[in-house]
């Protein structure tokens, strides 16, 4: 009697039986699973070690500063080349009951939102626009009774948009019709945080407001001082200041306040809360860093001409600050853009730019992104404070940048929403393309932005633009 063949020989002949040969590697782990069966035990293998799995970044800017925590400023990335125009889109304009001179394009805090191939403009001209990402056409646009100043927070289905029309309307975000509108006491500049089934904002009747998103009913509104700029939601708190000069701290489950303090000025930031902290700063030109448990002053930094207590277009703040890698950047109306260390609100840098900085000032692949109100766009190095581009789009940005796949949108208070990207040619080519001394002719069209030495033209029926006032 024959033997059993053995467990090499056996796999062997069914792989040569197969047609494989010179299969040695597969014959040994054969014999290994064969082995293990056999011996009724699990080969002790150790298993390769778990990378965790690094997080995507969001593909989408819904709402004002990217979430209800405000930190989140969009993606690049870039190659360094100067910024271009990639598209324009002219909106109307419009006068209101508090302004009788025509308002168009975007104004202060006026960030865009953006979701898939839409962006979504909110206008002086009291429109909200939604364009198509790509080309800038218009999608649909919805027509409120005033200036539509607020960023439009996206949620699902629906457009939470708001302006100085004392309305906040819910609309449908396919084809921009109402679902619901609820009216304050007086204007809305501010952006909201929709949570919970629920929407939160404060506004300039002084209240601070909470609607069920489903039908825009009140849940509950609280006394708390006029509500110009937006709320930040942060560990189960919402933090605001008002145009009396407080920040506060409140539970938004019953809208009960935890703490309050003195700020002592006019405030329209929106607050960073960060690792404990909770900065902000106001119309007296003083940036300031509280505790966020209970609100104690940690510092405060004093920007060049400014004047404690009291406020002036020429040397306040109306910009949020904005808190990446351990420091906080914000700009001012004293031309200056201010990079401060996080902890103890020391310079790092600042930045001169051509005309007050109004708007606020994202952080995206080391680089800050912003507007003044002289009508540039400005990149600058958020290591150094260094210029990387600038560009002159308009006669005054007030409003601040959305920024998405390095892709930048922003609207001027000139009547005009624009998406600006990196140019096809660099410095380089830029300065080769200057004809030799004598040569009487240029070798390429492209041409250096420049500062205009007078304001842009407007449209025959809109007058001399004027400074959006931020009360």
């Amino acid at each position: 009697m024959q033997g059993h063949p053995s467990p090499i020989a056996h796999c062997r002949a069914l792989l040569e039986r197969a047609g494989f040969w010179r299969c040695d590697l597969l014959v040994l782990i054969c014999f290994l699973l064969l082995l293990s069966g056999c011996s009724g035990k699990a080969l002790d293998i150790t298993p390769a070690e778990a990378r965790p799995l690094q997080p995507k970044p969001p593909t989408s800017v819904p709402m004002w500063l990217g979430n209800a925590e405000r930190n989140f400023f969009g993606t690049g990335s870039w190659t360094g080349r100067p910024l271009k125009v990639i598209w324009e889109v002219e909106t109307g304009w419009t006068t209101g009951r508090l302004h009788k001179d025509l308002w168009g394009g975007t104004s202060w805090p006026g960030q865009p939102s953006i979701s898939d191939d839409r962006v979504f403009f909110p206008s002086a001209d009291g429109n909200v626009y939604c364009l198509n990402k790509r080309d800038g056409s218009v999608i649909w646009k919805f027509k409120g009774k005033d200036s539509q100043k607020a960023t439009p927070v996206l949620f699902e289905d629906k457009v939470i948009a708001s302006g100085i029309d004392h309305h906040i309307y819910c609309l449908n975000a396919q084809d921009g019709s109402v679902i619901w509108d609820y009216e304050t006491g007086f204007e809305v500049d501010g952006s909201t945080v929709v949570a919970d089934g629920r929407v939160y904002f404060g506004a300039e009747d002084r209240n601070f407001y909470c609607l069920n998103l489903a039908d825009g009913t009140l849940v509950y509104k609280v006394p708390v001082g006029s509500v110009e700029g937006s709320i930040t939601m942060k560990d189960g708190r919402v933090y605001l200041g008002t145009e009396q000069g407080e920040l506060y701290s409140i539970d938004p489950a019953d809208g009960r306040t935890i703490w309050k303090v003195r700020i002592g000025a006019d405030s329209d930031s929106t607050p960073a809360v960060v690792n404990g902290f909770v900065y902000t700063a106001a119309e007296d030109g003083v940036v300031r860093c509280y505790a966020q448990e209970n609100g104690e002053l940690i510092w405060k930094f004093v920007t060049d001409g400014a004047r404690k207590g009291g406020k002036s277009e020429h040397i306040g703040i109306w910009a949020s600050p904005v808190y990446v890698k351990g420091r906080i950047h914000i700009g001012a109306s004293d031309g200056n853009l201010y990079c401060l260390t996080a902890d103890k609100g020391e310079l790092i840098w600042k930045y001169k730019a051509r005309g007050p900085i109004w708007g606020t000032s994202p952080v995206v692949d080391d680089r800050v992104i912003f507007g003044d109100k002289a009508g540039w766009i400005h990149m600058v190095s958020a290591v150094d404070g260094s210029r990387i581009s600038e560009l002159k789009i308009g006669d005054n940005i007030n409003s601040t940048p959305a920024i998405l796949d390095g892709r930048i949108y922003i609207g001027a208070f000139n009547g005009k929403l624009y998406c600006l990207g990196e140019s096809d040619v660099t410095e380089e080519m830029i300065a080769s393309s200057a004809p030799p001394a004598g040569s009487g002719r240029m070798r390429s069209r492209v041409r250096r932005p420049r500062r205009s030495k007078r304001p842009l033209a407007l449209p025959a029926t809109a007058p001399a633009i004027q400074n959006d006032p931020a009360s």
